[in-house]
């Protein structure tokens, strides 16, 4: 179901009156959750009890925030803007949507791993030892889990929370839960809406699955006829491609995109030629023409167009390389050149300590 059918429980929350009356319509339930890798559960929770006004204040805070994920669209309607979820960064003003199926093993073991653990509370979890809170949410027999990617603030260093009580100022002998504010990412069924992706990434050490992509992708690459050379260096391109900073673009990387690669590679090597033979003879025209085709004359240092065999050297950067793998380099309509393509609008930020 659409987020933006009516009948849709983020949706019609939206929309709710923050009246008591219709407050007491929502269940709201409080987790604090600690992510576990090695152990036989991939996270625990620990289940807290609320006072009513807090319940109250939660409930309003929630219906706020889903709100604030709306934007007017062409008809004057408020409407949830919501894009697919890209590896690299995130576009501004909408909810990167993450349908779960069968490509996304590990992130829907985990989200199972999570659900399992708020079922099956354990009250000896200390909130000191959690990385996230979880709140649930019950409209009618729909659940929506809502994260806050906040650790409990602790007294350490040279700051210390404190209190007053009957005039007295007092050590806090408790951690402290900051709570309310931006939702990070919710649940909603199968299907995953990201606010921040940073967050979102943490919760499910979802670099994990962005490296097994990464290395799929390498193998496919890597196993083109263009790589058999010696000249190659197959093994050291792999080794430069798995460096963070390069993982999330080779995992964006999508099969039918290697299989045009593929495809197309000789074609390009020939238009790749032709640019280079039109080069002008005068410097400064030379100079204004490399200007025009500077997303595409670095290609000229890895690939050997006679051969049509990439030729990749141990202190090269394979930047370039994975912007032409990924289709990246595009030629402006208007203007002729040749640039990357910046389909996102900034990088998520690093979630809360």
């Amino acid at each position: 179901m659409n987020i933006n059918d009516q009948d849709h429980p983020v949706n019609r929350l939206s929309g709710m009156e923050t009246s008591a009356e219709a407050m007491e319509q929502i269940g709201l339930t409080f987790f604090t959750v600690r992510k576990q890798k090695e152990a036989d559960h991939y996270y625990r929770a620990r289940e807290s009890a609320i006072s009513a006004d807090v319940q109250n204040w939660l409930k309003k805070q929630i219906i706020y925030a889903f709100r604030s994920f709306q934007r007017e669209n062409g008809q004057g309607e408020d409407e949830f803007m919501v894009s697919d979820y890209n590896f690299e960064v995130q576009k501004n003003d909408t909810l990167a949507m993450l349908e779960l199926d069968s490509s996304e093993g590990t992130v829907s073991e985990r989200k199972e791993g999570l659900l399992f653990a708020l079922e099956h509370p354990d009250s000896s979890l200390e909130d000191a030892s959690t990385h996230f809170q979880m709140i649930q949410i019950q409209l009618d027999n729909e659940n929506i889990y809502c994260c806050f990617y906040r650790k409990p603030k602790r007294n350490i260093g040279k700051k210390k929370f404190a209190f007053k009580n009957s005039g007295e100022l007092q050590f806090a002998d408790s951690e402290l839960l900051e709570i309310g504010g931006p939702i990070d990412f919710f649940i909603v069924n199968n299907t995953i809406y990201i606010s921040s992706l940073r967050p979102f990434e943490y919760a499910f050490d979802y670099q994990d699955h962005i490296n097994e992509l990464r290395d799929e992708n390498l193998e496919r690459i890597t196993a083109l006829p263009f790589f058999d050379g010696e000249e190659s260096n197959k093994e050291e391109f792999e080794d430069s491609c798995r460096q963070y900073f390069y993982s999330r673009s080779l995992a964006q990387i999508q099969p039918e995109t290697i299989e045009v690669l593929q495809r197309n590679f000789e074609d390009r090597c020939e238009e790749l030629k032709l640019i280079r033979r039109k080069m002008p003879p005068n410097a400064k025209q030379a100079e204004a023409y490399q200007r025009k085709y500077r997303a595409l004359w670095e290609l000229y240092d890895f690939i050997d167009l006679d051969k049509c065999k990439i030729v990749f050297h141990k202190d090269q950067e394979p930047k370039t390389l994975i912007q032409f793998f990924s289709d990246k380099i595009v030629q402006s309509f208007l203007t002729g050149d040749y640039g990357v393509a910046v389909s996102y609008e900034n990088a998520a930020d690093e979630p809360n300590a």
